[in-house]
């Protein structure tokens, strides 16, 4: 395993032993001096954790640093530079305040997902008590059973490592395995242009990388003056990594063993428009990387949910990924292990997700408006088309017209107390946003305000089956909730 790859080990298993602690809950009694111990041990697991990744990340910065040094040397070297004319010195002031300047952000961005978990973590100590000793005493269930519920619910998610501006929440490994790359790659960037400078080196190149995000490519594949003395070539005003997975680096380019012709190219190259000026062929591979990508992270949460529930049957995630790809019986077997005994959520324990209500608010109430005041839009013939269907599934009575069947329809969306939900998946091109009534119907509307279906569950347990086990759906909060945002 890679140097930085065992450093963000470091926060998954330190997730792993935090939902452990957490799972510990499930036997024994509720006492304050067993709270305080739990909360106690979460301190010790995030002071090591702390302490552990702040050493392996000053190492790793100090290597990658000298790597990019070393790098641009050699890129010096092979375009014909002597020997005796390239200074590889590393002069100390500089180049320590440089890693040093690195190290103290990366050490910020170590604090606050360490502090995120601690929150975190603690939290979901508290709600497991909270919510199991509130059940007991409001619906008379068993202690064991009550604890056994709320410890699934606080565990079907990895420990959180940051908040995003979006509201998602973002699993501390995730989140550090973007930082750890984006300040590798800042050192080892920072450690060429650094020696390039030291040996009186103005002109610098960005290298160019084919299947790459639309916001790179208006960067790569030229040549910037550092100085911003040379107005040939545009100033280096901003500089790789262009973001937490950036591959892109630079390297010195010396104009006097270059031809005439590749020097009048790359002018030309260099002042192009600031655009996304990838073929299509490279776009379409980027998004398919990145679709595989998304599938990928889903597989992890979907792994997630199944070990909160299931955490002796769930085997571990690259077992679980590999089931779920070949469709393997074991897996299937899984799934139908995991609907039975998933809980069935009650209403008032669903809260209200305000990160996806920021973001995705404004969909619903416009989809609602559309609902409520123009009417239904259908595809053409699909209206008729589900009425005879809903007829056949015994979901609606015979006698229903169209007008019943969107009467019924409009009466869900117009419902303050109904539920709404997010469903999405990487494959799909746009959102599914769904309006329940809580116990059997659900109204599914796209994106852009086109209807899906609408039709009844046969009982609750389906219906909370439906929305809170499959893939895709997430929950946002009742109608009346997702309207206070627009307020």
């Amino acid at each position: 395993m890679a140097d930085a790859d065992k450093l963000i080990a470091l926060y998954t298993q330190a997730g792993e032993r935090l939902i452990q602690l957490i799972r510990s809950l499930e036997t024994g009694s509720y006492t304050q001096q067993r709270k305080e111990r739990l909360l106690k041990q979460i301190d010790e697991i995030l002071a090591e954790l702390t302490d552990g990744s702040a050493q392996s990340m000053s190492e790793l910065l100090a290597e990658a640093y000298k790597a990019g040094s070393r790098e641009a040397s050699d890129s010096m070297l092979a375009q014909g530079m002597a020997e005796n004319q390239v200074n590889t010195v590393l002069e100390p002031i500089i180049h320590q305040q440089a890693v040093q300047a690195i190290m103290d952000d990366a050490f910020f961005r170590i604090l606050e997902a360490t502090d995120n978990m601690s929150q975190d973590a603690k939290h979901r100590v508290e709600e497991v008590v909270r919510t199991a000793t509130e059940r007991m005493l409001t619906e008379g269930i068993r202690r064991r059973e009550a604890t056994k519920e709320a410890v699934a619910k606080m565990t079907d998610q990895g420990i959180r490592g940051i908040v995003a501006k979006n509201g998602a929440r973002i699993p501390a490994d995730k989140y550090m395995n973007g930082v750890v790359q984006y300040n590798l790659r800042k050192a080892h960037v920072t450690g060429a242009e650094n020696t390039i400078v030291q040996n009186g080196l103005d002109l610098v190149y960005v290298n160019y990388v084919g299947i790459t995000c639309e916001y790179c490519a208006k960067y790569q594949g030229r040549v910037y003056s550092i100085s911003g003395k040379d107005s040939r070539f545009p100033k280096l005003e901003i500089r790789p990594p262009y973001h937490a997975h950036c591959v892109h680096s630079i390297s010195a380019w010396i104009e006097e063993y270059q031809t005439t012709d590749e020097i009048e190219r790359m002018i030309a190259v260099s002042n192009r428009p600031f655009t996304d000026n990838r073929i299509e062929a490279n776009i379409r591979r980027y998004n398919e990387i990145q679709l595989e990508k998304s599938r990928k992270n889903e597989t992890r949460k979907q792994w997630m949910r199944y070990k909160a529930v299931l955490p002796n049957d769930t085997p571990d995630l690259r077992t679980f990924a590999s089931m779920k790809a070949r469709g393997a019986t074991a897996y299937k077997d899984l799934q139908e292990l995991y609907r039975k005994a998933n809980v069935i959520n009650k209403k008032t324990e669903l809260p209200k997700n305000s990160g996806l209500i920021k973001q995705y608010g404004e969909n619903v109430i416009r989809i609602r408006k559309q609902v409520l005041g123009k009417g239904l839009v259908w595809n053409e013939g699909k209206l008729d088309d589900h009425l005879v269907k809903r007829k056949k599934r015994k979901h609606i009575p015979e006698d229903w017209t169209t007008s019943d069947y969107e009467s019924k329809i409009k009466e869900i969306v117009s419902n303050l107390d109904s539920e709404v939900y997010r469903y999405s998946k990487p494959e799909f091109k746009q959102d599914t946003f769904v309006f329940g009534d809580g116990e059997l119907w659900i109204v599914m509307v796209e994106e852009d305000g086109t209807m899906t279906t609408s039709f009844p569950f046969k009982s609750e347990q389906k219906y909370r089956n439906y929305l809170n086990v499959d893939d895709g759906y997430n929950y946002m909060g009742t109608v009346k909730e997702v309207r206070e945002f627009e307020g």
